[in-house]
């Protein structure tokens, strides 16, 4: 998921030249459009050069249009949110600060229903597509939360961390932090979760937006899962030269498949509707096929120079046939829900591409001692895996349809599907 740009050949001083004349001819033509110059062309960039007065209204305009843009992006307010956990594992990690997160949540939810809360599983199932996994892992903290702002297209990223105090008590501190600008909105340390969230979601009223188009968050899952084993004995191939062969063969065969579709917060311009929400979709697909051979029985030697007799012998053989691969792509989910509260929920899921491998191992001892076992590993060309979709239906409760929840068993009984949407829509009014 390539440019023909060829800017990259040019030295370092004729690109800035190029970049330097591009922006020339285009804010003549910004000046032809507002202020009519008469003339064809790019409205003859050199006589704009030598004209003062024009080179002076040019910067003026260009002064305006810096200013109103740096004022339409301060009013603009935040829509979204992704909550980060930040707790050592020597201090608990994720579970220690649970119940804050959860406060917090429900505070935002409550006060702020506009806002798409996002958190460290949704960080992870785009991770998990874009195989980013040293995300997390940076040593700047705050290089850290700025990169997951922008990998997860949010206005704020929230830290959360708790430490142990003394007599079983847990200290947390909260803040807040805007992605773009790298600044701190909001902060607050204690030991009260709920009035930690109260006061973080306070400190933030004024930057989180009070009105949106409705439109669904959350995560559908699907998962395949495939796991057989099958042993069969009997006396082998049979051979003049062998005799009381016992042979088993173990054929074991396990494939998963499982596709992820994350609803993502709404861009701004973009059409959302209760209808249709984009959402980062990843399939990740393992197919492991194992075949087993073990032999044991008596084989007839005949060494040179010496007596012909019956010996023992061992043959083991396998051939393990590995397939794995997977896809991701933003692609959207469609919801729909009729007056009944009956529901059907529909994911596209991305093409990709699987990789096969074929393995085989071999070991044998019998008249000769010192049968050196062979190895032997192939890789084939990659497959090719189709686009494809997946839906699942239900029912919600008449009073609670601004929740979307379940979980479906297939008939095959090796297919589930889970699901849990929030319908996002403003606060109603008293």
């Amino acid at each position: 998921m390539c440019n023909s740009d060829t800017s990259h050949w040019l030295q370092p001083e004729a690109s800035i030249t190029l970049i330097k004349i591009e922006r020339q001819k285009t804010f003549a033509r910004i000046i032809c459009g507002v202020v009519g110059i008469p003339g064809k062309g790019n409205c003859g960039i050199v006589n704009l050069q030598k004209n003062k007065t024009m080179k002076t209204l040019l910067q003026t305009i260009l002064m305006l249009v810096l200013t109103f843009a740096f004022q339409f992006a301060q009013s603009q307010k935040g829509t979204s949110i992704v909550i980060h956990d930040n707790t050592s594992k020597a201090n608990g990690g994720e579970n220690a600060t649970s119940n804050l997160r959860s406060e917090i949540e429900s505070a935002l939810n409550r006060e702020k229903p506009c806002v798409d809360i996002m958190d460290d599983q949704d960080i992870r199932n785009v991770i998990e597509s874009e195989r980013e996994k040293n995300l997390l892992e940076g040593g700047d903290p705050e290089q850290v939360l700025k990169d997951i702002g922008n990998l997860m297209s949010a206005s704020y990223v929230m830290s959360v961390a708790a430490t142990p105090g003394a007599g079983g008590s847990t200290s947390y501190s909260v803040f807040v932090m805007n992605p773009q600008t790298g600044t701190t909105v909001a902060r607050q340390t204690g030991t009260d979760a709920k009035e930690i969230a109260k006061s973080i979601v306070g400190q933030l009223g004024s930057s989180l937006a009070d009105n949106c188009k409705p439109h669904w968050v959350g995560e559908v899952k699907y998962e395949y899962t495939w796991n057989e084993t099958k042993v069969t004995n009997d006396a082998g191939a049979a051979h003049a030269s062998t005799r009381n062969t016992k042979r088993t063969k173990t054929d074991t065969y396990s494939a998963k498949n499982t596709i992820v579709a994350t609803l993502l917060p709404p861009k701004p311009g973009s059409d959302v509707s209760a209808n249709k929400t984009m959402a980062r979709v990843w399939m990740r697909s393992s197919i492991v096929s194992e075949k087993k051979q073990v032999t044991n029985g008596e084989v007839y030697c005949r060494p040179k120079g010496g007596n012909s007799h019956w010996t023992g012998y061992n043959l083991n053989y396998s051939e393990t046939v590995t397939q794995s691969g997977g896809g991701s792509d933003n692609l959207p989910v469609s919801v729909s829900l009729d007056n009944d509260g009956n529901y059907k929920i529909v994911v596209l899921t991305p093409s990709g591409t699987l990789l096969t491998k074929i393995e085989t191992n071999r070991s044998e001892s019998g008249c000769n001692k010192e049968n050196p076992p062979t190895k032997d590993a192939q890789s084939m060309p990659e497959q090719k895996m189709n686009a494809s979709s997946f839906d699942v239906s239900g029912k919600t409760d008449a009073k609670n349809r601004d929740s979307l929840s379940g979980s479906k068993t297939l008939p095959d009984g090796k297919t589930t599907i889970t699901w849990s949407l929030r319908l996002v829509k403003p606060k109603e009014k008293k």
